[in-house]
């Protein structure tokens, strides 16, 4: 049952003198830390691997935003290593979920749009955990599978409410038809504010996940828990007890561009912005949006917390590696915008929380890193630190050496989205104004808007190459928030060469995967 807002509140007043699951009593500097074992475990390590829905970087409280209220991760990144420069493939859930499970690019197989999910002869790491003899446990929803799929072949235990919940939700929204509204009253902020009717399914899927651990439902396996969630995604609604947690002082103000600045933007979030208008809402209007989502985050980091506490008391939590990301971010009211977009790359979209917090036995350097990272790593590093060799080519390079103490990973990072002229399966279009999308979905139905297009950044620059429009090109030290593209500056001609060569060698390194297994025949 949701804990009520007395609860809450009483829970997270503990967190300002002491750090919930701490154990320790103190909060001293950790130094390098190697494994107390001398010999491999018998066992190998338990996994548990909690993937946010929409949750961007600097909404988490290790970021150093200190509106924000995240006690349980920032705990977890104390334990192991935060990753501060960790970026999605793509900026939208299916692609973005499609790439990290299998250390694709989204290019490489055409896992680019909302709408072509995988096959279940495709590789994934649930898979493979599951045939190595990995108990896997996947609990919430399913936004890389195709649903004529063979899901069986990729979990031992499911719990899948969202199924159920989507088809009363999707039921719920079809009794609205066209005719209810007049065009005047569209609205696309996806903004609710306090509600207190809200359907708690995360709160129920991590419970449904304790209860597997509570009971020992994996046996004498390993186990392997996946958990796919929707906070904080969008609408924008978060209850009383929650909201009351954030600071509304410490909530930075919205992020505006001026009309010079929008002209030398792409034009599918120029169109969304108009669509959208956020442009009429007060910057207190928009700070409230951002409140709402600071305090959706909080809410799942309690139940985050939940979890971890179980693990330690089945004195799981040591042997276990906890990983925890979001599969991109979210405009949360900065440029006028709401939610999302599929071809357009700012850090609120691409730059996302990524902890990981190894089993006892790896070496580890408890800290926060600057080291660049994708979220194809992801799947890489699970697989190296449980010694699993993937019978797959995959792009993903281990972070083994980054939990040991290293900052120096990759040289660049890439997102991508978008279409060619002609794909118009490719697209998220055909919703009448009516449907909460449709700002953004008609957008999609033009060129340029849509265009392919494929993010390159570093530690200084982001170069985006845009098939059919203008590219664009920012300072990220001297332009954080990307106001300004600089892509006909000629101070910049010479990198931005550099970084067309770049990308060229990216396509031309994971332009394709040949499966391991020949015919038959040889």
């Amino acid at each position: 049952m949701h804990p009520g807002p007395e609860k809450v509140l009483e829970t997270y007043s503990v967190l300002e003198t002491s750090w919930i699951l701490n154990g320790k009593g103190e909060e001293g500097d950790k130094k390098f830390i190697l494994s107390p074992y001398k010999k491999i475990m018998a066992k190998r390590p338990n996994v548990v691997m909690i993937v946010a829905d929409q949750w961007r970087f600097d909404s988490v409280g290790y970021s150093g935003n200190t509106a924000v209220k995240t006690p349980n991760i920032d705990f977890l990144s104390e334990e192991g290593v935060s990753f501060s420069n960790a970026y999605c493939q793509n900026p939208v859930c299916v692609p973005s979920r499609s790439s990290f499970l299998t250390g694709w690019y989204p290019h490489t197989n055409g896992f680019r749009t909302m709408h072509h999910l995988m096959d279940d002869d495709q590789p994934n790491i649930l898979k493979t955990l599951k045939q190595s003899g990995y108990h896997v446990y996947w609990g919430g929803r399913n936004d890389f599978l195709k649903i004529s799929a063979d899901s069986s072949k990729y979990f031992s235990t499911r719990d899948d409410q969202y199924a159920e919940f989507f088809a009363r939700y999707t039921k719920q929204k079809s009794k609205k038809n066209d005719g209810d509204l007049k065009k005047t009253e569209y609205e696309y902020s996806h903004y609710k504010g306090i509600r207190e009717d809200i359907n708690n399914i995360d709160a129920k899927q991590i419970r449904n996940a304790m209860e597997f651990l509570e009971e020992g439902k994996y046996g004498e396996e390993p186990f392997c828990i996946y958990l796919a969630l929707s906070l904080p995604h969008p609408p924008y609604e978060i209850e009383k007890g929650w909201f009351d947690l954030i600071d509304k002082e410490e909530i930075p103000d919205p992020v505006r561009l001026t009309e010079e600045e929008w002209e030398r933007k792409p034009s599918i979030i120029r169109g969304i912005h108009d669509n959208q208008k956020l442009y009429n809402w007060s910057d207190e209007e928009l700070k409230q949006m951002k409140h709402v989502y600071y305090a959706m985050g909080t809410k799942l980091d309690y139940h985050i917390g939940e979890l971890v506490n179980v693990l330690k008391e089945k004195e799981l939590y040591d042997d276990t590696i906890f990983v925890f990301f979001s599969d991109h971010g979210d405009y949360t009211g900065d440029y006028e915008l709401a939610e999302k977009n599929q071809n357009t790359f700012e850090d609120l979209l691409t730059r996302v929380p990524l902890v990981i917090k190894p089993a006892r036995s790896t070496e580890l350097k408890p800290r926060k890193t600057d080291a660049l990272v994708e979220l194809i790593d992801v799947q890489a590093t699970i697989h190296d630190l449980l010694n699993i060799q993937p019978q797959h080519t995959q792009f993903g390079k281990s972070l083994k050496n980054v939990l040991a103490g290293s900052d120096k990973h990759r040289d660049v990072v890439f997102s991508e989205g978008g279409r060619l002229e002609g794909e118009t399966h490719c697209m998220d279009a055909g919703h009448s104004p009516a449907n909460e999308y449709w700002a953004r979905t008609t957008e999609q139905e033009k060129m340029p808007q849509h265009t392919k297009a494929m993010m390159i950044r570093d530690e200084k620059y982001k170069f985006v190459y845009r098939l059919y429009e203008e590219d664009e090109f920012y300072d990220m030290r001297a332009d954080p928030l990307e106001k300004n593209n600089q892509i006909q500056n000629p101070e910049f001609q010479q990198l931005i060469v550099k970084y067309k060569e770049r990308m060229l060698r990216h396509f031309f390194e994971t332009g394709d995967v040949v499966p391991f297994k020949q015919d038959k025949r040889f």
